[in-house]
Formats: structure tokens, C-alpha cells, sequence
């Protein structure tokens, strides 16, 4: 009877093991170290009411805030799997931003959205990088010619553009280009002189705080008669404010003429 000879099995020496258990338990903080930051973000963000949420967001269906949390735990299920690789601390590291980033997202007023329209004047770099809108710069200039917002040039330059914060506050683009086009034609310094200056068919209210439904935030207080006008329908305050266009329009013609 042949006896068939066992095969020699090469066992690794104590130090591989150790270092292979090192590898594994290294992995298994990574991991920990990974779900803790997530979870800490997740806390934050997850069982998100309507109460923690900013006024201007509330309207925020229960659907949608479900959804925000499912999207967390989908997220946190797969960090497992991205554990691996020279950039793991990295990953560590970006994945906690991105958290408290969404998390600002959820709770901060975005600017177009504010109860009192701003009196700034912007650059178009900070147009965009504010988000005011959601335009590159060539868009913005482009929406300039086709009349859905306007700009103007800085005091004492030639040459320069500003960009009125007012007119990105909502529901303002929404109304403003059939305005822009009545004024057509006239300088700038005109156009947003109309819109910033009160009117005695306005009761005393400015173009843009009628269009816009809201009082400018340098504007001390709104008489009740005021804030009346505020409240009316946007398709009202459209109509009152391209009255007003076209009788300063007519206006300058005459002066013109």
C-alpha cells in the first residue's frame, strides 16, 4: 500500500500574524472612527421637525424630511465600504465636512429669500459665489441684456458693473423683467434711481419694496397704509409698479422731447 506523502504547509512566523491582526484592527477603528463622525453629523441632521427648520423652509413636507433622513442612512450604510485605501483619513475628514455642510444648508436662510430687501450693491463674482443666483457670470450678463435683472455703473468709474442686491430677492425676478422693459432704453443711473426712490403714488413706498411686497431694511418703519400695499397680490403690485414706469417713461420723454 503506497502512502501518499501529506503536503507541507508553510505557516507564517508570529510577527506576520501580528501585524496582519494589527492591519485588521486598524480597519476595524478606521471604521468605528468613521461611523462616529458620520453619526455625530447624523444626530444633527436626522429627526429633523418643522421647528428646527428655518421659517422660509417650512414648508417642507414630512415626505421630504424622511427623505433627508433615509439619504443619511444610505450614506452611513455604505462608508463601510469606502474604508479602504491610502486615502481613508481623508475620506474621514471630507465626509464630516460635507455633513455639517449639509446640515447648514437645512437650517440657514439662503439669500435670495429674506423678509427685507438689502440696499447693497454687488460684483457679479459675488453675485454668484453668494449664491444670489443660480447663474455663471456670462448668464448673469446675458440675463442683464435680456432684461430680467439690471446693473450699473459704479460711481466716479467708466467702466465697472454692480449688480443691486434688491432684484435677486424673490419673488422679484419672478416680476421684474416686464418693468426692465418699460425703462428700456434709459441710463442706468435713471433705472435704479426709479427703483429706489419713494413715490407719491406708491404712498411713499419705493418701486422695488411695492414690487417686491417687502419694505427695504433701511427703511426705519412701514406705516400700516404702507404695509396694506406690501400685502396685495404680486399680479396688484406689478400692475401699480408699471404704472409708475410708464408714467416716469412718459415723463422722460417729455424732457426729452
Amino acid at each position: 500500500m503506497t502512502m501518499t506523502a501529506r503536503p507541507h504547509i508553510q505557516l507564517p512566523d508570529a510577527g506576520k500574524v501580528r501585524c496582519s491582526l494589527d492591519k485588521v484592527a486598524k480597519h476595524d477603528n478606521l471604521v468605528s472612527e468613521m461611523s462616529a463622525a458620520f453619526i455625530r453629523g447624523v444626530n444633527m441632521t436626522a429627526h429633523l421637525t418643522h421647528s428646527t427648520l428655518a421659517p422660509d423652509l417650512q414648508e417642507w413636507t414630512d415626505r421630504d424630511l424622511r427623505a433627508v433622513e433615509q439619504f443619511s442612512q444610505l450614506v452611513g450604510a455604505q462608508l463601510d465600504m469606502l474604508a479602504h485605501g491610502p486615502e481613508r483619513e481623508r475620506l474621514i475628514d471630507l465626509a464630516t465636512r460635507a455633513l455639517h455642510a449639509a446640515r447648514a444648508s437645512l437650517v440657514a436662510t439662503p439669500p435670495s429669500i429674506l423678509l427685507r430687501l438689502p440696499a447693497s450693491k454687488l460684483k457679479v463674482s459675488e453675485v454668484i459665489g453668494q449664491g444670489w443666483v443660480e447663474l455663471s457670470q456670462a448668464s448673469l450678463y446675458r440675463a442683464v441684456e435680456s432684461l430680467r435683472f439690471y446693473c450699473v455703473t459704479p460711481k466716479g468709474r467708466s467702466i465697472g458693473k454692480e449688480f443691486p442686491a434688491w432684484q435677486f430677492v424673490q419673488p422679484v425676478p419672478e416680476l421684474i423683467a416686464p418693468v426692465l422693459a418699460i425703462l428700456a432704453g434709459q441710463p442706468s443711473s435713471e433705472i435704479h434711481a426709479f427703483w429706489i426712490s419713494s413715490a407719491d403714488e406708491l404712498n411713499e413706498l419705493s418701486p422695488a419694496e411695492m414690487l417686491a411686497g417687502k419694505s427695504f431694511e433701511t427703511r426705519p418703519a412701514v406705516h400700516p397704509s404702507q404695509q396694506a400695499l406690501l400685502d396685495l397680490p404680486a399680479s396688484e403690485r406689478l400692475r401699480k409698479v408699471m404704472a409708475s414706469a410708464k408714467w416716469q417713461h412718459r415723463g422722460m420723454a417729455d424732457i426729452i422731447g
